[in-house]
């Protein structure tokens, strides 16, 4: 899932892996589908409340220990001010700094798309 805001992308610190930058995100749980598990996760991690989003991309990614799916949605329109309630560092980076970066291996084509497709536009 991407914030974006005045041409900068909202990214945050691993939970697990302290050292690398991820977008916020989790699981969806048993009970719910995507969008709602976005809005879910967005809420409790990252303190705002969703009311505009635009699917990105789907991604499978195989690691050597595990495969993982990813969608990526864009937020364009969310009430609250985001910030990381669970006190992991956060920044918002314009979308050309990001490969500077360490993100997840399975980040990086969402990353390459979002320049690929010019979506640095102003969405607040």
């Amino acid at each position: 899932m991407e914030l974006l805001s005045k041409k900068k992308v909202y990214i945050t610190r691993g939970k697990y892996k302290k050292n690398i930058w991820e977008f916020p995100g989790g699981k969806v749980k048993k009970h719910e589908n995507i969008v709602h598990a976005l809005k879910r996760e967005l809420l409790e991690e990252v303190g705002i409340i969703v009311l505009k989003i635009n699917f990105f991309q789907y991604i499978e990614y195989i690691y050597p220990e595990k495969k993982i799916k990813l969608y990526f949605f864009l937020i364009k329109k969310w009430k609250g001010r985001p910030y990381s309630i669970e006190g992991y560092t956060y920044l918002w980076k314009r979308l050309c700094h990001l490969r500077a970066l360490d993100f997840p291996l399975a980040n990086h084509s969402v990353i390459n798309a979002l320049k690929k497709n010019n979506i640095l536009i102003k969405f607040r």
